[in-house]
C-alpha cells in the first residue's frame, strides 16, 4: 500500500481550504499554513457563477452560501441630483451584471470553507506559520523551512496565499 500524498498548502483564504477539501476526500494528508494567527473576517463581496457554483454544490455548501448571501438587489449610478441613471439589476442568469444571485462576503466564505475542513482528519491547519524558504523542490519531494525554523517535507507545495505572495516570487 502506497503512503498518502502529503500536501502543503500555503494560504487559508478561499483557494487553500477548497483544494484541501478535495484532496482530503481523495485521501491526501493536507497541511495548511496561514500567516495570520486567526482567519481573516474581512474582504470584498464575491459573486459565484458557473464552475464556482458547481464546486460549492459538490462540496455540499450551497445552503451555507445562501444563508450568508448579501441579498444585494443590484447596483445603479446616481447623478448629482440623486436620480438613478444607469441601473445594473441582479443577474438572473442571462446577460451581464455586476451582481448575481450568489454573492457572499469573502470573510464569510472563508469561514464556511474552514468549517468544512477543520475537523477532517486529513486536514491540519497551522495558523501563524509560513514557509520561510523552499530548501528543495524536485520530482519527488518538497522540503521547506517554516517561519518557526522547523524543516518539513511534503510531496507537493501549493501557493494559495494571495496576490502578495512571497512564496511565488
Amino acid at each position: 500500500m502506497q503512503p498518502a500524498t502529503r500536501v502543503l498548502i500555503s494560504g487559508a483564504g478561499i483557494a487553500g481550504p477548497t483544494l484541501a477539501w478535495f484532496l482530503a476526500k481523495a485521501g491526501a494528508h493536507v497541511t495548511i499554513f496561514e500567516k495570520s494567527h486567526a482567519l481573516l473576517p474581512h474582504g470584498q463581496s464575491i459573486d459565484f457563477t458557473g464552475s464556482a457554483i458547481t464546486v460549492i454544490k459538490k462540496m455540499g455548501l450551497l445552503d451555507q452560501v445562501r444563508q450568508l448571501n448579501t441579498t444585494e438587489k443590484g447596483s445603479q449610478f446616481i447623478d448629482p441630483q440623486g436620480r438613478p441613471f444607469a441601473p445594473f439589476p441582479l443577474n438572473g442568469g442571462d446577460g451581464v451584471s455586476f451582481t448575481n444571485e450568489f454573492e457572499i462576503l469573502r470573510g464569510d466564505l472563508a469561514k464556511i470553507l474552514h468549517d468544512a475542513t477543520k475537523n477532517d482528519v486529513n486536514v491540519n491547519y497551522r495558523l501563524g506559520t509560513t514557509v520561510k524558504e523552499v530548501i528543495l523542490n524536485d520530482d519527488s519531494t518538497v522540503k521547506v523551512q517554516t517561519s518557526n525554523g522547523e524543516v518539513e517535507e511534503f510531496d507537493l507545495l501549493v501557493a494559495a496565499d494571495g496576490q502578495w505572495s512571497k512564496l511565488r516570487k
